[in-house]
């Protein structure tokens, strides 16, 4: 094998393959059929082969793991001895720039090029041909990348993911051809809960969804970590597929319902980017959290701000739990009361929450006649929500139009930013209409954890563990509790079903007034 240039005969060559994609490594242009014909190429030259470098990357770019390491071979080596043999041009580079820029490396550092499907010279002719199938491999790559995205629109404006599946899916035949999304257990089940706990305030701040996860081992956490990270747990609450939804504006793909399955409601999608958006819980201390199940609703009667808490050791060594107010400025800080002690009164608190079986009974009939005229009345609101996905499919239309008509870029904007909100609008009415269905199973079965937290939410406190007492926090109080150190934690406002059983309870009358529990508005 001669070097065009100089006529010197080169007696050891270097081999370099390349393939886009690991699919690739698999068909019939993979690296080890590049590698056998470049080897045969070398034996028809009698080429002693030292190494093989390889690249599993794009030929659009010049910065690659395998080609670096093969250029500092050639400049730890005297490089005027090797040729680097590549199956083909195409092989080589699929990009001009790339092509010019990886050659010119080669030549400098002393060594040669040679194909055995494309002359690399330095003459005119040679040079000419060369950068032309440069620039046909070039073209060609172009071309599949635009066919490659067309295709992927299409896909995605039919409501089909195309990407890598999201954690929580896998990916399976879809019956139409392609692939489809699918649950992928039990990991779409942990995530589920995650996104509807932080919606519904089980969770309060992203630490606590990053906790439950922790507590997950199923969960796979980043290679190295022990620990979920924080930018995982973001990516997950602001991920519009979990939601059934697909969207790439710069693509042009309109929000769009997917064909997939949703692990969780657009409405719970947007609560959460609310949540996210607004100000954030101070995350509670992972080393005490649990040993404090109040930590973060209880509030300093005198300031306003939350509760702390910590063990202080004594002089013999022991720890002891306390909760107290921290805050700068308030007469209370640093002044400490026994976990015991408050822990003790909230539970008396508790307690006086349970009903009489009577109550109890009474409310199970009033909640169930509730239940039953509500699906009464799903019908009516179905068609009402109906009437107004199509009044919103007009005016998308409308504005549209005027998108078309309009050249002012302004008035564009404001007309797509409109046009933004209707689709919105629109998604969340059609996850209304689906939801609003009357139930197929009967009011027993769908309510019975429920009337069973509410018949005795103190029992589930003292039988549950950590994520148990915070539900119940959350279900049981419509706001944080108030504490003062002498007087006590004080009388919380309960949420909606408690106040109706406390009505029941403390009410003379027989019958419940029919216009319901809420003052009557003059």
């Amino acid at each position: 094998m001669f070097d065009q240039k100089t006529k010197i005969k080169r007696k050891k060559c270097i081999i370099y393959c390349r393939v886009s994609s690991t699919k690739q490594t698999l068909d019939g242009a993979g690296l080890s059929s590049q590698e056998r014909s470049c080897r045969d190429y070398a034996d028809q030259c009698g080429c002693k082969v030292e190494t093989v470098f390889t690249d599993v990357i794009s030929g659009a770019k010049s910065n690659r793991p395998g080609m670096n390491q093969l250029l500092d071979f050639l400049n730890s080596v005297v490089a005027k001895e090797y040729v680097v043999i590549v199956d083909d041009i195409s092989r080589f580079a699929r990009d001009i720039g790339a092509h010019t820029e990886l050659r010119n490396k080669i030549i400098t550092a002393g060594g040669a090029i040679d194909s055995p499907k494309t002359k690399f010279g330095d003459d005119a002719e040679s040079r000419f041909l060369e950068l032309l199938f440069a620039l046909l491999a070039s073209r060609d790559r172009e071309t599949n990348a635009e066919q490659s995205k067309s295709r992927t629109i299409s896909r995605l404006k039919n409501g089909f993911w195309t990407f890598s599946a999201p954690i929580g899916y896998q990916y399976t035949k879809a019956p139409g051809g392609g692939k489809l999304l699918i649950r992928d257990e039990p990991l779409a089940s942990i995530i589920q809960e995650a996104l509807q706990g932080f919606a519904s305030g089980r969770f309060q701040s992203q630490a606590e969804v990053k906790r439950f996860l922790d507590s997950k081992p199923e969960f796979p956490k980043t290679k190295g970590c022990k620990e979920v990270k924080f930018d995982r747990v973001t990516a997950l609450l602001t991920r519009l597929v979990y939601a059934g939804y697909l969207q790439k504006d710069d693509w042009g793909i309109p929000l769009t319902k997917a064909q997939h399955e949703p692990l969780i409601s657009y409405d719970t999608f947007l609560i959460n980017q609310d949540r996210i958006k607004s100000k954030s819980v101070a995350p509670s201390r992972k080393d005490i959290d649990k040993d404090f199940p109040l930590r973060g609703f209880l509030l300093c009667e005198h300031c306003g701000y939350g509760l702390t808490s910590c063990w202080s050791r004594s002089g013999t060594g022991k720890l002891y739990p306390y909760y107290l107010c921290h805050h700068k400025g308030c007469t209370e800080r640093g002044k400490s009361t026994n976990r015991e002690t408050i822990e003790k009164q909230f539970e008396n608190l508790l307690a006086q929450l349970v009903p009489t079986s009577d109550t109890h009974e009474l409310a199970t009939r009033m909640f169930s006649d509730a239940w039953h005229k509500q699906c009464l009345n799903t019908e009516e609101e179905s068609k009402r929500l109906r009437t107004r996905v199509r009044q919103i499919e007009s005016e998308i239309e409308v504005f549209l139009g005027r998108v078309v008509q309009t050249q002012e870029n302004v008035t564009v904007r404001a007309y797509e930013r409109k046009i933004v909100e209707l689709q919105s609008e629109r998604a969340l009415v059609a996850e209304r209409i689906e939801t609003i269905a009357v139930p197929h199973k009967k009011f027993e079965d769908m309510f019975e954890l429920s009337m069973r937290f509410l018949a005795n939410p103190h029992d589930v406190w003292k039988k549950g563990g950590h994520f148990a007492k915070r539900t119940v926090l959350r279900l049981a109080f419509a706001r944080p509790l108030s504490f003062d150190r002498e007087k006590g934690v004080r009388t919380a406002e309960t949420t909606l079903p408690f106040k109706a059983l406390r009505f029941l309870a403390s009410s003379e009358s027989k019958m419940v007034h029919p216009r319901g529990f809420e003052p009557l508005t003059p």
